[in-house]
C-alpha cells in the first residue's frame, strides 16, 4: 500500500459481512472513514468523511443502492463506487453501469481481488469480477441481433485508438474531446456491444473484424 492510505466508506445492511470486510480491508492498509446500513446515511457521510471510494451494495435496510446512486453520482460523476453484491443479474450491472459505477463484484470475490478492485478504480480504471463478465457476455449472446446496436464511425475509431494502446489522455487529445466526453462515449459503446469493460469490447469488435 501507498503511505497515504486509500480511504473506504462502507455501506452495507449485513453487519457481519461489513465489519468483516471493514477488518481485512484496514489490516492491508486502508482507512474505514464510515460505515452504514443505511441509504439516507451514505450522503452525509461522503460529504464529511471525503473517502476515496464507497463500497455498498444494491440493496440496503432503508432501499434500492442502485435508486440512490442514480440521484447521488451525477453530482460525482470522478467518485469511485465499487457494487459488492450477491447478485449479478445483467439487468443489476446494466443499470449500475448505466448510472456510472466504475465496478462491479460478487460476493464470491476474494480479498485480494477486492483489493486490485479497489486501487484499480481510484487510479481512474474500471473493475469488474470475472463472474460478473461471465454473465453479461452470456447474456449479450443471447441477445438477438436486432438488439445489438450498430457502432458509429467516431466509436469504431475510438476503439481502434484503445487497440492501439492509447491511453485515454492520449486519445482524448487525438480526437479532439474532453476525457469526460470520452468516458460517455465509452459507456455508450459498452452499452452497444453489450459488455462491461474495454477489454471486452476489444474482444467483441476484433472477433467481429470491427477493427
Amino acid at each position: 500500500m501507498n503511505e497515504k492510505a486509500i480511504r473506504v466508506l462502507l455501506a452495507e445492511s449485513n453487519i457481519l459481512c461489513r465489519q468483516c470486510l471493514g477488518g481485512m480491508l484496514t489490516q492491508k492498509g486502508f482507512k474505514i472513514v464510515g460505515e452504514t446500513a443505511r441509504i439516507s446515511e451514505i450522503s452525509d457521510l461522503y460529504l464529511s468523511r471525503k473517502p476515496d471510494v464507497i463500497i455498498m451494495d444494491t440493496q440496503l435496510s432503508d432501499g434500492s443502492g442502485l435508486d440512490f446512486l442514480a440521484d447521488f453520482l451525477p453530482d460525482h460523476p470522478q467518485l469511485p463506487v465499487l457494487i459488492i453484491s450477491s447478485s449479478s443479474e445483467p439487468e443489476a450491472v446494466e443499470k449500475a453501469l448505466s448510472l456510472g459505477v466504475k465496478g462491479y463484484y460478487t460476493r464470491q470475490a476474494s480479498l485480494n481481488e477486492i483489493i486490485e478492485a479497489i486501487t484499480k478504480m481510484v487510479e481512474g480504471e474500471r473493475a469488474f469480477h470475472n463472474a460478473v463478465l461471465d454473465t453479461m457476455v452470456l447474456s449479450f449472446q443471447k441477445r438477438p441481433k436486432k438488439h445489438r446496436r450498430k457502432l458509429e464511425e467516431d466509436e469504431i475509431k475510438i476503439l481502434k485508438l484503445c487497440s492501439e494502446g492509447k491511453t485515454y489522455a492520449e486519445i482524448s487529445r487525438k480526437l479532439f474531446i474532453g476525457e469526460r466526453t470520452l468516458y460517455r462515449k465509452l459507456n455508450k459503446i459498452f452499452e452497444k456491444l453489450g459488455v462491461s469493460n474495454k477489454m471486452q469490447a476489444l474482444t467483441t469488435v476484433i472477433k467481429k473484424g470491427i477493427i
